[in-house]
C-alpha cells in the first residue's frame, strides 16, 4: 500500500515558504507605491514652483517675503524671497539694481525640498 498523502509537516513548511514570498512581494509593493508618490510630489512641487517663480517676478514679494502655506497649496508650502544680490563689475563697483528672488517649495513636513532662484533688474 503506498501513502499518496502530504504530511502536516510538509504542508506546514510550505505555507511558511509561501508566507514569506507573500511578506516580500507585499513589502516591494509598498516601497514601489511610496516611490511612485514621491516622485508625484515631486513634479507636482516643480510645477508650484514654475508657477510661483512666474507670479513673483511681475509680483515680488514687497517686504523681501512672502510665505504661501501648505494646506492651501496642495500640500506644498512655498517660500519666496528677495534680497539684494552683491554682483561686482570687473572694476570692483557693485551693479545696482539687481535682486535674487528665490522660491523655496517644502511638502511633508520637511521631508522634500525644492529651490529655484533667478536674478531680477528692477531699477
Amino acid at each position: 500500500m503506498t501513502n499518496r498523502a502530504f504530511t502536516l509537516f510538509e504542508v506546514l513548511i510550505a505555507l511558511g515558504v509561501f508566507a514569506i514570498a507573500v511578506t516580500g512581494l507585499a513589502i516591494a509593493l509598498q516601497s514601489a507605491v511610496d516611490a511612485s508618490l514621491m516622485a508625484r510630489q515631486r513634479a507636482l512641487s516643480r510645477v508650484v514652483i514654475e508657477s510661483r517663480l512666474a507670479t513673483a517676478m511681475s509680483d515680488p514679494p514687497v517686504d523681501g517675503r512672502r510665505e504661501i502655506e501648505g494646506r492651501t497649496n496642495n500640500g506644498i508650502h512655498v517660500l519666496e524671497t528677495l534680497e539684494q544680490a552683491e554682483i561686482q563689475t570687473t572694476n570692483g563697483t557693485l551693479l545696482p539694481g539687481m535682486w535674487t528672488l528665490k522660491v523655496t517649495a517644502d511638502w511633508k513636513g520637511g521631508a522634500g525640498k525644492e529651490t529655484a532662484e533667478v536674478l531680477l533688474y528692477r531699477p
